[in-house]
């Protein structure tokens, strides 16, 4: 019994007053600029629909729930993508360069195991486990904790330029004197002192200047012993890496994830973080990264969704006071975004990192709809009206309402596809799809599903009292209309000042998850070994004459850009193998030396192992390491070089990236027109395209907003009801948003659009329901507006618990929708009503 009495209804019955009526009644009403045909043909068509669904409420759901399955089939191939790339234009310059080059890279990501312990010995022995484990792996194409360098410590002296091969002659020449006079003692004891008389040393003399390497410096090119084996190594020796490069075609996400996991479970299987032996190991690297990124968001949305779901069951429960209005309006809702889900997947065919949270974004849209058939169907059966008449009602009164607002909002979302940013186009089409399918939904199986359900409750006690602060609130703008709009006046004043000053995030780690303590400390470990970093840009080149020009080009650039320079060095394949002409003139030195030793005799023991230096021929870019080959020549796939660009300045600030992508993200050499590719290129376009489009995307959902409304209303001062409130609410803000340092950013902007539907909605409902009945504007007020409270107050509930997520973006998208939608609720309240009741008084004369 007391379940039913909650499902059905527990609140009061004193005190109330009859907020509905019969059909007849709120139909045939003298509604302002309503003739008695257009009356007649509502009823008659509305409650044609009405009788149509009630008798075929079954086949309505099963015809729903078929859609259902065939979007769950087509969301199964529905895929996610964090990647910046997915947010711009297909055609975009900076798009195709970065694809060229992943086509001819294979891959710029890795997983880097990163050990530390408390000696070296230690971190090499957990890394050879880690090798031997790891290198079996279906995925894994090379893994290395060291470049091999062997062929390039042989072959060192092709390094040295002429001038300095010929110092290097004279340097051997003298160590061979010195180690013969050394032996000559040793033997006889006789002390032996030869002046070496040089020859040529006029030749020497004119190249002397051309020598950048001091005697002692040419003298270690031969004696000292250099590492065959380059150690992803820190300074302190105390933490090395494992670099893992992946195969070709493990470029997905799920790809991705199946790295990370598979890692982390052979750390744990070998229980390698062991804290009582001084050894830790963590992942880092890009691959890391992106299943780090996906994984907050994700958990971001899931979490978001499941506790604006919560909240939102809350105030609706708590304000209707029924269980039966969750399943009722969440039901039609969760539907149309499911059918939306399938549209998309079939469409666009996948979501990127903004249209990721259209779920969210609809959810706040679309209850709405749902709420404002819900309360003018109750009150429709509390003031005596059958269950079809009611139905007649939400579809032909409410139904009118929420159509202009759909299409309004819908076609605005649309309007996005009409801009270059790809982010606004997906979004734009994904939006207004969803808003038209729960739209549908709305008022194909909300009351299907009341049909099946209404024969169980007790309408009656719908009628509601509303409290006396509630009441004085509501109608506090319409007692006082112009005294209200004039204390807005200064504040207008103040946002108009204000809003200008909004700027952009120009950091995009601000708008990325927060990382765990353990991806930091592997990251931050990865940062000590590799110095260099990965904010560099790439570019692909045909010939070894290409990378010739542009080497000698940016050397030139370089030093004529001394203001702001941001290129710290380029590094190509021509770094470790020189051009055949050079190796030619090397080698003939190089030769020269080794005659002249074999000339001499007998080598000197401490020269006989140094011997292997002179004793080299050509070096060919295929005597390089496979690491080496893949970072310089990439895949067979297609032929070139891949060239390197380093930034000196940091890529994740704005106006530092814009300087760097001014230096190198496109150059001209012999003619002919380069586009470097970088990550950190395409993240400047895109906020410069966002920035573009934001103007335009703004025009054009107003303009299709401002038409819609007008075509609806039909007159100048009832569009101003409407439209008024929501340009204020985007004003004010955006004002707050400046006056807080919130910045826009292009996760948290997809909220504006949302505040525009909210804002529409709300006046075109309070509106509509005023015009169609005649009623008092209080009544109404206390009806629709209190309605349209409840649905900006389930949107704020919905984004309002982003606030409290890990990714930088999705905060801020929480901040905004409290602020904006606070904003709205404020001025439903106030400025809306106080517009209606001037225009009524204007109607009046």
């Amino acid at each position: 019994m007391l379940l039913g009495a909650v499902w059905g209804c527990s609140q009061s019955r004193q005190g109330v007053y009859d907020v509905g009526r019969g059909l007849a009644d709120l139909v045939e009403s003298s509604a302002p600029g309503k003739t008695h045909e257009e009356i007649i043909l509502v009823r008659s068509w509305s409650s044609k629909i009405a009788e149509l669904i009630v008798h075929g409420r079954w086949v309505i759901l099963a015809m729903a729930v078929g859609l259902l399955l065939v979007s769950f089939s087509a969301i199964q191939g529905l895929k996610v993508s964090t990647k910046l790339e997915a947010l711009m234009p297909e055609g975009a310059q900076s798009v195709k360069t970065l694809q060229d080059a992943m086509e001819k890279a294979g891959s710029f990501a890795s997983i880097q195991v990163v050990v530390r312990g408390e000696s070296r010995k230690q971190v090499e022995s957990a890394l050879l486990v880690l090798e031997a484990v790891t290198r079996p792996l279906l995925w894994s194409e090379s893994v290395q904790y060291f470049e091999d360098i062997s062929v390039l410590e042989r072959h060192k002296l092709l390094q040295l330029t002429v001038p300095e091969l010929e110092q290097v002659a004279k340097v051997l020449e003298k160590e061979v004197l010195k180690a013969a006079t050394s032996e000559f003692e040793k033997k006889t004891g006789i002390p032996l002192t030869i002046t070496l008389v040089e020859s040529g040393a006029s030749i020497i003399s004119n190249v002397k200047n051309n020598v950048n390497l001091t005697e002692e410096e040419l003298r270690a090119r031969i004696f000292d012993e250099v590492e065959t084996e380059r150690r992803f190594i820190s300074d302190d020796g105390r933490t090395q890496a494992l670099v893992i490069w992946p195969k070709s075609g493990f470029e997905g996400l799920a790809d991705a994830k199946k790295m990370v996991t598979d890692i982390a479970a052979i750390i744990n299987a070998l229980d390698l973080n062991a804290p009582e032996d001084g050894l830790h190991v963590g992942i880092a690297g890009r691959i890391r990264n992106k299943v780090s990124q996906f994984d907050a968001v994700i958990n971001d949305v899931v979490v978001g969704l499941g506790s604006s779901i919560s909240l939102i069951i809350i105030l609706l429960f708590v304000h209707y006071r029924r269980l039966v209005v969750v399943p009722l309006i969440i039901v039609p809702l969760v539907t149309g975004i499911i059918w939306t889900i399938g549209v998309t997947a079939v469409v666009i065919g996948g979501l990127n990192l903004i249209t990721i949270f259209l779920a969210l974004i609809l959810f706040g849209l679309g209850i709405d709809f749902g709420i404002h058939n819900f309360s003018r169907y109750s009150e429709a059966r509390a003031g005596g009206a059958s269950h079809t008449e009611a139905i007649a009602i939400i579809i032909g009164q409410t139904g009118r309402a929420s159509l202009v607002a759909g299409v309004t909002t819908g076609i605005g979302f649309f309007a996005l596809m009409f801009t270059e940013f790809r982010a606004f186009r997906e979004f734009g089409f994904i939006a207004g799809s969803g808003i038209l399918l729960i739209l549908v939904a709305m008022y194909t199986v909300f009351p299907a599903l009341l049909s099946v359900l209404e024969k169980h409750i007790d309408w009656h006690c719908s009628k509601r009292k509303v409290s006396k602060p509630l009441g004085k609130l509501l109608t506090l703008g319409s007692d006082y209309p112009k005294a209200t709009l004039l204390a807005f006046v200064p504040l207008v004043a103040i946002a108009f000042v204000w809003a200008p000053k909004l700027g952009f995030e120009k950091n995009f780690k601000n708008i990325q998850a927060e990382r765990s303590a353990e991806h930091l400390w592997a990251t931050e470990q990865s940062k000590n070994i590799f110095k260099g970093g990965h904010d560099r840009a790439v570019l692909v080149v045909e010939t070894l004459e290409e990378v010739k020009a542009i080497e000698n080009y940016f050397e030139t650039y370089a030093e004529k850009d001394t203001d702001s320079p941001t290129i710290a060095k380029l590094t190509s394949v021509r770094n470790f193998v020189p051009d055949p002409e050079q190796q030619a003139a090397r080698l003939e030195v190089i030769k020269r030396m080794w005659a002249k030793l074999e000339e001499s005799g007998p080598l000197p023991a401490v020269l006989v192992d140094k011997a292997k230096y002179l004793e080299i021929d050509k070096l060919e870019t295929g005597d390089l390491s496979p690491a080496m080959r893949r970072l310089f020549l990439g895949t067979k796939s297609r032929p070139g070089y891949l060239m390197y660009i380093y930034n000196s300045v940091t890529m994740d600030d704005a106006d530092l990236a814009r300087q760097f992508y001014d230096d190198a993200a496109e150059f001209e050499v012999n003619g002919k027109t380069y586009h470097p590719a970088s990550e950190g290129f395409i993240f400047v376009e895109m906020l410069a395209l966002m920035k573009a489009d934001a103007v335009r995307a703004v025009l054009l959902v107003a303009g299709v907003t401002i038409f819609i409304i007008f075509g609806f209303v039909r007159s100048f001062s009832g569009a101003a009801v409407v439209l008024i409130p929501t340009a204020l609410v985007l004003l004010f803000t955006v004002a707050i948003m400046a006056a807080i340092d919130l910045q826009l950013s292009i996760i948290n902007m997809v909220i504006l659009p949302s505040l525009i539907g909210i804002s529409v909605d709300n006046g075109i409902h309070i509106y509509e329901r005023y015009r169609e009945t005649g009623e008092d504007l209080g009544v109404v007020m206390a009806g629709t507006g209190r309605a349209a409270s409840v649905t900006t107050l389930t949107t704020l509930l919905g984004f309002g618990g982003l606030v409290t997520a890990s990714m930088g973006g999705l905060r801020s998208m929480g901040m905004v929708a409290v602020i904006g939608f606070s904003v709205c609720l404020l001025l439903t309240w106030l400025i809306l009503p106080a517009l209606l009741r001037l225009h009524e008084r204007r109607q009046q004369r």
